[in-house]
């Protein structure tokens, strides 16, 4: 799995576990106890993404999580490659503290960071902090402080910038970082106001994908990067992926009901794409939206045997999406698996796929 590419090549992340201290809603990979043995599951899930060939890890950010920097350093320790993906949020704190975070792991590790930069957050973390910016708005603060960051980032003189919401004067980045380590920036892009930040910072614009005929019939913009987040489960029979899938994420009442408030509520837009999505309309087809409707993840699931999930990510693939962001593995033997499916998936974009079952030495049974 190598850089992304129009020949198929991609590049994937896995999600770093979650620290929370709300426990109201049941939502699988996050933790409400801390201690060792939260810091352990992180550091394997780290250690088996890097394992299994992925570019790096999402590290999540709200108000009811730990401080996600920590666990980036915590990462950096215990591996050699891999990448954080930090989520950032402009209301946390000033570029200028960014900026200086990353020039200090890059002083201190020699390694690359990627930022997955926020505009919006749950409406009520925002209403607690006093942030009433509106949606449209808060892309172009989120725009302004981007660009002051790899700003400070990328010149070896003072900085000076003069924005609506941020200003640096005469600021030089110390210690300075190396070129090579300049990071990698996502964001979401399902709005008009998330594409224009897209295009102005030459970043992956993120979606919560809609079926992929969606992308088929209506074709991404060109010249762009794209980059989707999803969750898998496949095996070598639909039955037994489905069957994983329905253990792990089982209906909830409470989750639904949660997940309904949280529509009314948010204005991204993709919580409302996918909340309108038909999932009778999918049916006979690997897309799922039952952890998203009960609230127990954010992402849709391609969920079914190696050749149908895989073929399903190769036409994602094929409309223009180059990275990929999958969600919290239960345990290393799920990464194995999606390797799989990625592996099957590209090859079918470059040429003739290979039969599934010769690949299944990697997946531990």
């Amino acid at each position: 799995m190598g850089p992304a590419g129009s020949n198929g090549e991609i590049e994937i992340y896995t999600t770093c576990p979650g620290n929370t201290s709300d426990a109201s809603v049941e939502r699988p990979g996050f933790y409400t106890e801390g201690g060792p043995v939260y810091l352990k599951r992180v550091i394997d899930v780290a250690r088996w993404s890097e394992e299994c060939g992925f570019k790096g890890i999402l590290i999540y950010i709200d108000n009811s999580l730990i401080d996600n920097w920590k666990l980036a350093q915590v990462i950096l320790e215990q591996t050699e490659r891999l990448i954080p993906l930090l989520a950032v949020q402009p209301v946390y704190m000033h570029p200028y503290w960014v900026a200086k975070q990353i020039a200090t792991f890059g002083h201190l590790y020699g390694r690359q960071i990627a930022l997955n930069m926020l505009a919006g957050a749950f409406p009520l973390d925002l209403k607690e902090l006093g942030d009433t910016t509106p949606h449209d708005d808060r892309y172009k603060r989120m725009t302004e402080y981007t660009t002051a960051i790899m700003k400070l980032l990328e010149s070896d003189q003072p900085t000076t910038y003069a924005g609506t919401y941020y200003r640096l004067q005469q600021v030089k980045m110390k210690p300075p970082l190396a070129k090579a380590l300049k990071p990698l920036v996502l964001l979401s892009g399902a709005s008009d106001a998330g594409m224009e930040a897209a295009r102005t910072l030459g970043a992956v614009a993120v979606r919560y994908p809609k079926p992929v005929t969606d992308y088929e019939r209506e074709p991404l913009e060109r010249d762009m990067n794209f980059g989707i987040r999803l969750g898998i489960i496949a095996r070598e029979y639909k039955e037994q992926a489905w069957a994983i899938a329905h253990k792990r994420f089982p209906e909830d009442r409470k989750g639904q009901l949660t997940h309904q408030f949280a529509e009314r509520v948010s204005d991204s837009v993709w919580h409302h794409e996918l909340s309108a999505v038909n999932q009778g309309m999918t049916d006979g087809y690997p897309y799922w939206l039952g952890p998203f409707q009960n609230f127990k993840t954010f992402c849709p699931y391609l969920v079914g045997t190696y050749r149908e999930v895989s073929e399903i990510v190769a036409r994602y693939i094929q409309v223009g999406f180059r990275t990929f962001i999958t969600d919290i593995p239960p345990d290393k033997e799920e990464l194995f698996h999606q390797k799989i499916v990625f592996e099957l998936a590209s090859l079918q974009v470059r040429g003739p796929a290979l039969e599934a079952p010769a690949m299944q030495s990697d997946a531990k049974r």
